[in-house]
């Protein structure tokens, strides 16, 4: 595998023939750097239309400001990556309810969308963890070997799936439950299938499952956002899927 995508690129004689993917792909920092940027702010990687990844790396810088952390992340494939999250840690929230930092010299594991401003490539973070076990940067390196060779073999036959790519959390997932409970994958089905620019509120979700309580409906939201299937919106009770 060359370090700077998931094939050589060839030139396609109609956009529609490439293949995409919704799921978050396993990506080495050297495959975002190489991704070409087309137009409506798309990125490919190959044939494949790169959306939002996950990398594995090691903190190497860390600037705060009330709205943005930056950080500079490194996972000795290629140069330092910039990873941008955006926050809201202005003085009048409360330290309980601020983003705290990934620190220097410490292995974090991110989620986010490719982008890129004048030339530069990053990524924007919806979520960054720490690694608690140095296993899962053996695995985040397998996990890239595997999601290359499901990538080749479906851009030769001109097809995308979703189903064969990790979840949020490191564990391959090869089916399209992901290890869900039942109430877990209902709301994330219903968040999923929310379009709207704010995403579905937690109000809608209780109206549209009758049979479920509000606690346990929180309950799976509160897991469905630990483990990056879910992202908060507008407020605390507006949420959008990770990969819609």
């Amino acid at each position: 595998m060359s370090p700077g995508g998931f094939g050589t690129p060839q030139q396609s004689q109609e956009r529609k023939s490439r293949s995409r993917t919704q799921s978050i792909i396993p990506c080495t920092i050297a495959q975002i750097l190489n991704t070409t940027q087309e137009e409506d702010n798309k990125f490919f990687s190959g044939e494949t239309e790169i959306s939002q990844v996950t990398i594995v790396g090691l903190v190497r810088s860390v600037k705060e400001s009330s709205t943005r952390i930056d950080y500079e992340i490194d996972d000795m494939s290629g140069p330092l990556l910039e990873v941008k999250q955006f926050v809201d840690n202005d003085e009048n929230v409360p330290d309980e309810e601020r983003v705290q930092a990934m620190r220097e010299n410490t292995y974090v594991r991110a989620y986010g969308h490719v982008r890129a401003f004048q030339g530069k490539h990053s990524v924007v973070a919806f979520k960054l963890m720490p690694l608690t076990d140095m296993n899962e940067l053996s695995c985040h390196l397998l996990e890239v070997v595997h999601a290359h060779m499901v990538l080749s073999q479906q851009g030769a036959s001109g097809g995308a799936s979703t189903s064969a790519f990790p979840t949020p959390g490191g564990a391959m997932n090869m089916d399209t439950s992901g290890g869900l409970t039942g109430t877990q994958q209902q709301v994330h089905t219903l968040i999923k299938n929310n379009f709207t620019e704010e995403g579905a509120n937690i109000v809608s979700i209780c109206q549209q499952l009758k049979g479920v309580s509000e606690k346990a409906i929180r309950d799976a939201i509160e897991f469905l956002s630990s483990e990056g299937h879910i992202y908060s919106t507008i407020d605390e009770d507006h949420f959008k899927a990770t990969d819609s």
